[in-house]
């Protein structure tokens, strides 16, 4: 029997056969371990003091350049229907940060970058939301993706532009493993497995992560099953569950599903955060985890209005291990 548990951690579906020795591209542990990757190597080639990032982010994102003694300043962003970035573009950086929001059509106009280039700024690219859309160039300095949001792996991310770099083996890999095969058990309906043990598991990666990341490769299990996944059908699958709650849900959502756009997830808007979250037990309580994006990030003030974003948002699970079933299961439960 298959639990009718949706959402949550990725557990390991696929089960390639052997190891992955091909080390052609930049691949590494996380998406925090592929800033601070890219932080040295800029900082080989000029000073950087200041950073410029989207304020719509998360810690990890963050912390990468606070630990390596780079001020951060956010630039806001708010949406009222349809998502603004209230950019300053006489800001004097050295480093500015574009983010794409959810596989849809959003990213800063190439204008603006351009401006940056113009004033000295080299420019960081996360590409983690727009990893599978085509034609996703805005000519930046670097790139980079995190694998591991959008599949089973257990460590990844890609990273484009480094010219000099040195990467170890990561020595926390068992927990995160244990952990996705303990899911995929319970997912298959296994009854000896214990839920919160494998919860526990996939925490304890979490602190490694957040405390011990920088210069580490991607594993050799997570580089195979990567290069097994057929991104054609992944990236079908997802549009074609995104366009039924696009259909169905009656709540905002973030932009439309236009033809380029591949969802990480679909986002949708609530009037008040107490409505937000009182959708999101609901569907808790229907075993359906959608998370919010994301906490507040240590920089975000008062005043800012973000905030209207981290209060009110929730991220609609539209991956491709579900289908059209799945997704009327969520609207269902929303409505």
């Amino acid at each position: 029997m298959i639990s009718k548990e949706i959402g949550s951690e990725f557990w390991l579906e696929l089960e390639p056969f052997g190891l992955s020795n091909d080390r052609n591209g930049c691949y590494v542990l996380s998406g925090r371990t592929a800033i601070d990757l890219i932080i040295q190597d800029i900082v080989k080639s000029k000073p950087v003091n200041k950073a410029y990032l989207p304020a719509w982010c998360c810690d990890s994102m963050v912390d990468p350049f606070l630990k390596r003694g780079i001020e951060v300043e956010l630039y806001d962003i708010s949406f009222d229907g349809e998502l603004h970035y209230h950019i300053d573009t006489d800001k004097q950086t050295d480093i500015f940060y574009v983010s794409n929001y959810f596989g849809y059509e959003n990213t800063i106009d190439k204008e603006i970058i351009h401006q940056f280039k113009e004033n000295g700024a080299t420019i960081i690219y996360d590409r983690t939301h727009s990893f599978l859309m085509e034609n996703d160039d805005i000519e930046a300095d670097y790139s980079f993706a995190s694998i591991r949001k959008w599949m089973g792996v257990v460590t990844g991310a890609v990273v484009s532009g480094l010219k000099d770099y040195h990467l170890k083996p990561y020595h926390h890999l068992a927990c995160k493993e244990q952990a996705m095969r303990m899911k995929k058990a319970f997912i298959e309906g296994d009854e000896t497995v214990d839920k919160q043990t494998f919860l526990n598991l996939y925490s304890e990666f979490g602190h490694h992560l957040v405390e011990d990341y920088q210069n580490y490769e991607m594993d050799g299990l997570s580089l195979a099953i990567y290069q097994s996944e057929v991104m054609e059908e992944m990236r079908d699958k997802r549009r074609d569950n995104a366009k039924c709650l696009h259909d169905h849900v009656k709540q905002n959502t973030l932009a439309k599903l236009t033809n380029k756009a591949v969802p990480l997830f679909v986002p949708v808007f609530f009037e008040t955060a107490e409505q937000r979250n009182a959708v999101r037990k609901k569907l808790i309580d229907a075993q359906i985890y959608c998370p919010i994006h994301w906490p507040k990030n240590k920089l975000i003030t008062s005043e800012m209005r973000v905030n209207q974003i981290f209060d009110t948002e929730l991220s609609l699970i539209c991956d491709q291990r579900y289908g059209i079933t799945d997704m009327q299961r969520i609207i269902e439960t929303i409505q």
